[in-house]
């Protein structure tokens, strides 16, 4: 047997180990099961790398949900905050894009469900209001009151819904009701886990706690 069949036949030996070696190994393409379980991955994950890569799955996953039904709640909430997620990796500027995607996304879930996820599509739409620039964004502290109000009144036990509208009203001079609704959310916080989300919850409360004395 000449050199080039002995190495044609190594070669074919190597790929039959390769074959055998990724049978074992568990599969990536589809790492998570639902677009939930995604974000909080990408949420808990260590390098921005594996942030985004789990965060572009639960934006698949949802889109998957959306294309059978485009009025899916659980595919209009996972893919908006997935979207976002991943487009703030890449920098403030990256993200800005993304927003008025987000928007719609959140605007539908308000109408068909407005109840998913505690009020979900009102507490991100009110903190997207009340985040985003106005001149070149979406950002309207009067669609942020709208939404994060109405976030509260839905679930008014809901640690976010608290949070968020406490951070809102702290920065436009409403004190009082800010502190009490920062107060409970760290009471809610403490009875339960909440997921990475919770840390950014607790630590808006906190801050509203602390310049509120």
């Amino acid at each position: 047997m000449n050199k080039q069949a002995i190495g044609l036949k190594r070669f074919r030996g190597l790929l039959g180990l390769l074959g055998l070696v990724l049978l074992t190994l568990p599969a990536q393409a589809q790492a998570f099961g639902t677009a939930r379980e995604a974000f909080e991955a990408g949420r808990n994950a260590k390098d921005s790398r594996a942030k985004r890569s789990a965060f572009a799955e639960g934006m698949a996953l949802a889109q998957a949900r959306l294309d059978k039904n485009p009025n899916d709640p659980e595919g209009l909430f996972w893919k908006a905050v997935n979207m976002g997620a991943e487009a703030l990796e890449r920098g403030k500027m990256a993200a800005l894009p993304v927003v008025p995607k987000m928007e719609a996304l959140l605007l539908t879930l308000d109408k068909v469900d407005p109840r998913y996820e505690q009020a979900g599509a009102s507490r991100v739409l009110g903190r997207l209001y009340h985040q985003a620039p106005s001149v070149i964004s979406v950002g309207s502290n009067k669609r942020a009151r709208v939404f994060l109000d109405k976030a509260v009144a839905l679930f008014p036990d809901h640690p976010g819904n608290l949070a968020f509208a406490a951070d809102f009203l702290y920065s436009h001079g409403d004190r009082r009701v800010a502190r009490a609704y920062a107060i409970k959310s760290l009471q809610l916080l403490a009875a339960k886990d909440w997921g990475s989300e919770g840390a950014e919850w607790h630590a808006l409360a906190v801050t509203v706690v602390e310049d509120t004395q």
